[in-house]
């Protein structure tokens, strides 16, 4: 998986706060996906448009403890994302500095 990439929520895709839990509908599927705890943050990280590389190095500072698991889990939370179509890249034109 290319780490530079950067992803966002498919333009489809209805999300809901549910006390803390993310619930995400993807219409095209007719499925739902909850997200909590780690996915959910990863979630979040994304739609804020930080690279795959950016997410799992902001993580492995968070969680030191858990470094050498976060790349996996990252990098199986994305692939995930992709395989429910509930994300999709990010043009590099699109993408905004912040």
């Amino acid at each position: 998986m290319d780490t530079s990439k950067r992803y966002q929520q498919a333009p489809d895709c209805l999300l809901e706060d549910m006390d803390g839990d993310l619930l995400l509908y993807n219409p095209a599927t007719a499925t739902t996906l909850q997200l909590n705890g780690p996915s959910a943050i990863i979630w979040q990280l994304l739609n804020e448009q930080h690279s795959v590389a950016e997410i799992i190095a902001a993580l492995q500072e968070a969680y030191p403890d858990q470094a050498a698991q976060i790349e996996t889990d990252v990098l199986q939370a994305v692939s995930d994302f992709v395989a429910q179509s509930v994300i999709e890249v990010v043009p590099p034109e699109a993408v905004t500095s912040g």
